[in-house]
């Protein structure tokens, strides 16, 4: 699947530039004629209006039918049963999004809510499998937490999607880079999108207080022309953040009482660094075999993480915790924060006016585009193998990503992030910037898979560096992370290559 992708998009190029709307960009097809000398193409607005359109056939209705999704919950919801007076507006979306599923394939959704976020991701995953493996039958789509999905997957319990009749992943509401690295040797057993609003909330950028700026003489109207002019990169970065840093508790000691330039307020936020650098774990070959990513102990790496040893040891630029320390730039303690936009309906929700936003800087000014790392706490959809039709659990899944595109996705980018929590028009577009360069990487999915085996998860290996105080990046993956990363690879090899 993902060289057929990578051809469509070939032509597209050569096309036209389609725009850039949900967390990647858009996968159209192209209509050609088996004579190679009359071929028929549609054109590039052709390509885009079909790529935003509901294929579903008109007729398809299921009588009423219930239908039952299993959802791991989350502190930002993703359904909403009814509306009330109350209701904010994407709540009200939601429910909009399931009346219109409801009515247009005479389904009832019934949604059964559980815990199955990190905490209780074994759980989960025995909670299905054992439902699964008994022939139970119990629900129709599972909505789980992002790393529970792929773990499923490798247990042989979850139905390929790219076999069913009515998932079509070059529609816009699943987003390319989801395709391609939920894809393996064209097996698709797991997707999300726009059917999490959570794959919006749990991208990470770099936020920054306005008054800290000015405090510190750094201009704002600066920062966002770095970004429009590519020069937005991880050293100039931590360049200008050398001289910001202060010990002002007085007591010679380092800690969480001081000022910082930068304030990384949890652990899966420094992902970003490793991540958001265009560094990976494991890659794909054309013959659709995983390797071990040459990344791991590249020169790159190796310079990504120097840099963030010297902020944090040399110049104090940086300060890392693994908890939960965001109130620092509410509190007026630090100029930046590495952090998810999950933030800003929590710990700025009262003081939005004050912090605006900006993407992860790039490894260099020769990146193409600044890269976003979509954190964990996004939902994946997956179709559980014991359940007598299949074809109906994804006609369901394509109404729903459809439904979400189109009424749930613009309150919460275009309403929410965009205006509610802009300030200005640049900062509209940095929002932009960060949802066109979101990315995950196919080590980051199997997480539960190392642990299940024994290994350290190499998804944690630069948090983990950085929290060690590691000196030695070589000696610290060699010993402690090749293992792991070798043999998991070898695993997903032999389950995607049956």
């Amino acid at each position: 699947m993902k060289r057929v992708i990578s051809i469509i998009l070939a032509l597209l190029m050569l096309a036209a530039t389609v725009s850039l709307v949900a967390c990647g960009k858009d996968t159209p097809s192209t209509d050609e004629s088996s004579d190679s000398n009359d071929v028929v193409t549609q054109s590039p607005e052709e390509i885009d209006r079909l790529s935003r359109e509901l294929g579903l056939p008109e007729d398809l209705n299921y009588g009423g039918a219930e239908f039952k999704i299993l959802m791991a919950d989350s502190t930002i919801k993703e359904y909403c049963e009814q509306t009330t007076p109350e209701s904010d507006n994407i709540d009200a979306a939601l429910y909009q999004r399931d009346v219109y599923v409801n009515e247009r394939l005479g389904v009832k959704l019934k949604y059964e809510l559980t815990d199955g976020g990190y905490s209780n991701k074994d759980a989960f995953t025995e909670k299905v499998y054992n439902a699964v493996f008994a022939t139970e039958r119990a629900w129709d789509l599972l909505s789980c937490y992002s790393m529970v999905a792929p773990n499923l997957a490798i247990k042989n319990v979850l139905c390929d999607m790219g076999t069913l009749e009515y998932v079509d992943f070059s529609k816009i509401w699943y987003p390319q880079f989801m395709v391609e690295t939920n894809t393996i040797n064209d097996k698709t057993y797991f997707i999300s999108g726009d059917v999490s609003i959570n794959t919006l909330y749990q991208m990470q950028g770099v936020v920054f207080s306005d008054i800290q700026l000015e405090i510190n003489g750094i201009d704002e109207t600066e920062l966002y022309q770095m970004v429009y002019d590519g020069t937005w990169t991880l050293e100039n970065w931590l360049t200008m953040c050398e001289d910001f840093s202060r010990e002002t508790a007085g007591d010679g000691v380092w800690d969480e009482k001081d000022y910082y330039s930068i304030v990384v307020g949890d652990a899966a936020w420094l992902d970003s660094f490793y991540f958001g650098s265009g560094l990976t774990l494991i890659t794909e070959g054309e013959d659709g075999k995983l390797s071990v990513s040459e990344d791991v102990n590249g020169e790159k790496v190796l310079s990504v993480y120097s840099m963030m040893y010297d902020a944090i040891n040399t110049y104090r630029s940086v300060y890392a915790v693994n908890g939960n320390s965001e109130k620092k730039i509410v509190n007026n303690q630090c100029i930046f924060s590495v952090t998810t936009m999950a933030s800003f309906r929590t710990w700025y929700k009262d003081a939005k006016e004050s912090f605006r936003v900006l993407p992860f800087p790039k490894y260099d000014e020769t990146d193409p585009a600044y890269k976003t790392l979509v954190g964990f706490g996004h939902k994946q959809c997956a179709i559980p193998n014991d359940i007598d039709d299949p074809d109906r659990s994804a006609a369901v899944l394509e109404a729903l990503g459809y439904a979400s595109y189109t009424y749930v996705t613009p309150v919460v980018f275009e309403e929410t992030m965009k205006l509610r929590y802009s300030e200005n028009s640049d900062v509209a577009q940095m929002f932009d910037y960060i949802r066109n360069g979101c990315i995950f990487d196919v080590g980051s999915l199997f997480y539960m898979q190392f642990s299940a085996s024994g290994y350290y998860d190499a998804h944690s290996m630069f948090r983990n560096a950085v929290f060690n105080n590691t000196s030695n990046w070589t000696s610290n993956y060699l010993n402690n992370y090749a293992t792991g990363l070798i043999a998991v690879t070898r695993t997903l090899n032999d389950y995607y290559s049956k």
